[in-house]
């Protein structure tokens, strides 16, 4: 037994992840210029859904880290 004892962090974690939100900023621009290019409304429609995606994902990931936190 040693005498200094592992020091243990306690951070809250949260879900949120660079790279999820460099994916969804990666699928609005494909979106944008999909739509741009094919001229589609259809594609033009989930320029608005990704975004709302987005807003939900770092909504929840505050909630996550606001309850994890106290």
């Amino acid at each position: 037994m040693s005498d200094s004892d592992p020091i243990i962090e306690l951070e809250p974690k949260t879900p949120f992840s660079w790279r999820v939100v460099a994916g969804f900023v990666g699928s609005w621009l494909l979106a944008l210029v999909a739509a741009l290019m094919m001229k589609s409304a259809m594609v033009r429609m989930l320029l608005p859904l990704i975004a709302t995606l987005f807003v939900v994902y770092v909504g929840a990931c505050t909630l996550i880290y606001l309850k994890n936190r106290k």
